[in-house]
């Protein structure tokens, strides 16, 4: 007959509810609070929610240890075998509870799920992340959150925390799961998931790190959620989650894209505060946001800070240059761009495809026809070949001057070099 527990204990007994690790099973441990029942204090009764504990005869004549080792070996026809009609879940259970090896507990659990179709619960979810977060198994732990995130839409952020917690050394584990939980929602394009969770790791108390924060930002970032990756920031900040350069690199390119331009010059200069420099990825992520959303004077900020780059010391690269040269010579400021395109040389830089084709478009809309034709003999004498920036550069020239012939020669150029014309070709 199954064991039922009184509902009204005696006086005499204060029951304690402790957990075994298991959201599936309850147990209630009974503490001596007077010396008449000493046999008490050290029996444990189990019994499961909403269910009584029904033995099964063919698991009692199971060795665990078997199990395993067939478990191990991927003898999936000799376990089918084994367990006949033994309740697989409650093998789950044994395994858990017998300390065994998470990784062969994973691949039990996975088998479960694809050859009977068992759907696990939240609980044993949780339980499973723990073991492995505490073998440090972070690949197979980022395989399965990726899996259970895409897989699980039912489960709210609330009610994963809560699983968590109540899974036995959380604590010990908590940061990786949660660090890991949000990257399986970031990979999954699970943005707002991602920022909840990010939001209850701090009621939680659960430390994050910039493994985590980082590409969240992002991916916020590129979701344009400008106001957001603020506001998650400002939050890391004030939690003591310690930013690496990555994490100011990425804050600067949103304010850079939502026109905060003296607010991501201010940040780059607050980055000493936590002992960190800029890098030439800073510089390069202000340049472009002074080139794309500035305002009157905006290339000669930009050249600024190209000087400054070089007083710290700080080597700019191609991106750096480029950039510049493609600004000035849009602002129509074609000496400018040649004399940051000396500067480059200068610096030991080879001027690339990019380079040419905005100093092509740039000398023909200076109505330097022949000092543009000039410049392309001179890329192609580099052994550099045009690309559809190129044609586009001198064809759209040829088309604003009415050079219709010499735009339609260069566009079937273009198509012999498998260049298919685009509507920027044609836009003039």
């Amino acid at each position: 007959m199954p064991t039922t527990l009184q509902s009204h204990p005696t006086p005499a007994i204060r029951l304690y509810l402790f957990r075994l690790g298991s959201t599936s099973s309850i147990v209630y441990r009974s503490a001596l609070i007077t010396p008449i029942i000493p046999l008490i204090a050290t029996y444990s009764l189990k019994i499961h929610v909403n269910a009584t504990i029904q033995t099964n005869p063919s698991l009692d004549a199971l060795n665990i240890c078997t199990i395993s080792e067939i478990i191990a070996k991927r003898r999936w026809s000799e376990l089918k075998k084994v367990l006949k009609d033994a309740d697989h879940i409650q093998i789950l259970q044994q395994l858990f509870d017998s300390n065994g090896n998470p990784s062969l507990i994973l691949v039990y659990f996975t088998w479960l799920e694809k050859d009977y179709g068992v759907s696990h619960s939240l609980g044993q979810y949780c339980r499973l992340l723990n073991l492995l977060a505490n073998a440090k198994l972070y690949p197979k732990i980022k395989r399965l959150l990726n899996d259970f995130v895409a897989k699980k839409e039912g489960h709210s952020n609330s009610s994963i925390f809560h699983a968590l917690s109540m899974v036995d050394d959380w604590f010990c584990s908590n940061s990786v799961l949660v660090d890991m939980l949000i990257l399986a929602y970031v990979k999954s394009l699970k943005i707002d998931l991602a920022v909840k969770a990010f939001k209850l790791a701090g009621h939680y108390g659960v430390e994050l790190s910039v493994n985590s924060c980082n590409p969240m930002l992002a991916a916020l970032v590129d979701q344009g959620k400008i106001q957001v990756m603020e506001n998650v920031h400002k939050v890391m900040i004030r939690r003591k989650v310690q930013p690496d350069v990555i994490t100011f690199n990425i804050v600067i390119s949103g304010l850079c894209k939502a026109g905060k331009l003296q607010k991501a010059r201010d940040l780059m200069g607050a980055m000493k505060v936590w002992g960190i420099s800029p890098t030439v990825v800073t510089y390069n992520t202000l340049i472009n946001g002074y080139w794309k959303k500035g305002s009157v004077g905006r290339m000669y900020k930009a050249d600024a800070l190209l000087k400054e780059m070089l007083s710290k010391k700080i080597c700019p690269n191609e991106i750096t240059y480029n950039t510049l040269i493609d600004g000035f010579c849009k602002d129509e400021n074609l000496p400018a761009a040649m004399k940051v395109f000396k500067d480059m040389e200068m610096q030991d830089l080879k001027a690339d495809v990019v380079t040419y084709s905005s100093l092509i478009s740039g000398l023909w809309n200076d109505q330097k026809i022949h000092e543009a034709l000039d410049l392309r003999d001179e890329m192609l004498g580099c052994g550099l070949q045009p690309n559809i920036v190129t044609y586009n550069a001198l064809i759209n020239s040829y088309s604003k001057k009415g050079m219709l012939k010499e735009a339609r020669e260069l566009s079937d150029d273009a198509a012999r070099q498998g260049l298919a014309p685009t509507t920027v070709t044609f836009g003039g």
